[in-house]
């Protein structure tokens, strides 16, 4: 056993402990935990605000009210208002919205990357707690220029890595500190999915003047790996309980290279703690089988999740020859007894309810989030060191932040 990783791997398991119980106790509770509705402002009126966040609110945190919604898409803000019902009102102008309701408790910020940063320390510094889509920013300066005004004010900010919230990983993290497969030692995980969504906001591109899609160019997405693949890194990243120490990537445009952001990658990324993982990303690959994955090898053993009904199961294959499987449910029996999901989309998951949730409860307590500044500097640290990594053909250090 490496005496560095084990106490390491102590420490996590006393943080899973309570961050597992501030993260997911609201939902299991259904207690309304406020004696007033909390005021949210959202900033974002596309896709994933309309299609998962405001239906979330609308139907699963009865503790919070959304005041008011903001987006300069005159289509987009109509259909979040449709999506939020009641009295909520509509803005096309952000600083608007907070100079006309001085009393919301908390921003919800969903709109393109580059914007994360500005729109965050702006609500901030208006005294509002805030809880940022991914990745909370595309420039490691911008990261921390808002960890720096949350914590000049003593107020929360969590990042929208939802994956932080899945039961499923939280009991997985805890077994390989336990040591279930033994000594973790290497990772190997993927996404292989296919384009961005082609009804995106457009940005006009300066060096063009054309109207493009915002995750087509690097100025306004920062990296394809900060879009996605950023919550299976940030997991392997949680996982393995260490920083990394070098990360090298390849990659580039193989299929559409009619756009800046790139549409394949593959890393190795080695930490701290002596465990590598080798990451695979791509774009231009739909409905592909196992397009999702994350397995760990131990020096006992290997773990990964299959899907079994209505919940996972963590497997654990012994090199022996044994298998044993840990079953964890979608939802605890106290989550459906106050769920309200969505029928039509699969994808109206529930750990996007339990970070809301966890939010909220940070809010109303002071518990720091999980899924807190920290943990999404370190998150975008990863895309974009392996970025840098395939431009440059260079292996980059952890240390090495000049340009990212």
């Amino acid at each position: 056993m490496r005496n560095q990783s084990l106490g390491r791997r102590d420490f996590i398991l006393q943080g899973l402990a309570s961050a597992s119980s501030l993260a997911f106790a609201p939902v299991l509770t259904g207690q309304t935990p406020a004696a007033r509705k909390l005021k949210y402002g959202v900033v974002g009126s596309g896709n994933r605000s309309r299609n998962f966040h405001l239906p979330m609110l609308r139907d699963n945190l009865p503790e919070v009210k959304i005041v008011a919604l903001c987006d300069i898409t005159p289509e987009a803000l109509a259909e979040g208002l449709r999506v939020c019902g009641g009295s909520t009102v509509g803005y096309s102008n952000y600083s608007r919205m907070l100079s006309e309701h001085p009393d919301l408790d908390a921003v919800i910020v969903v709109v393109p990357n580059f914007l994360h940063a500005d729109f965050t320390v702006q609500a901030l510094e208006a005294g509002k707690h805030v809880l940022v889509e991914k990745p909370m920013a595309i420039h490691l300066a911008d990261a921390n220029r808002m960890r720096a005004a949350a914590r000049q004010r003593n107020l929360v900010l969590q990042v929208g890595l939802q994956s932080r919230y899945s039961t499923a990983f939280h009991r997985m993290a805890e077994l390989i500190a336990q040591g279930a497969i033994g000594d973790l030692e290497v990772v190997f995980g993927s996404i292989f999915r296919g384009d961005w969504n082609p009804k995106s906001w457009k940005y006009t591109d300066p060096k063009t003047g054309k109207k493009t899609n915002w995750r087509f160019l690097t100025f306004t997405a920062g990296s394809s790996l900060c879009e996605d693949g950023i919550h299976e890194l940030d997991v392997i990243h949680w996982l393995v309980g260490a920083p990394p120490q070098q990360i090298q990537a390849q990659g580039g445009n193989c299929v559409f290279k009619d756009r800046e952001t790139i549409d394949n990658a593959q890393l190795l990324i080695q930490f701290s703690n002596g465990v590598r993982c080798a990451f695979a990303f791509t774009i231009f690959t739909p409905d592909v089988s196992d397009s999702v994955v994350k397995r760990f090898f131990g020096s006992q053993g290997e773990m990964l999740l299959e899907e079994h009904g209505d919940g996972q199961n963590i497997v654990i294959n012994h090199y022996q020859g044994q298998t044993e499987r840990v079953f964890v449910p979608n939802r605890t029996p106290e989550e459906d007894k106050v769920w309200h999901g969505n029928p039509n989309d699969e994808d109206y998951n529930i750990e996007t309810c339990r970070e809301h949730k966890a939010f909220a409860n940070s809010i109303l307590t002071g518990a720091p989030p999980f899924a807190d500044g920290r943990v999404g500097l370190d998150a975008i640290h990863i895309s974009l060191a392996a970025e840098r990594s395939l431009r440059t053909g260079r292996i980059i250090s952890w240390q090495d932040e000049e340009t990212l």
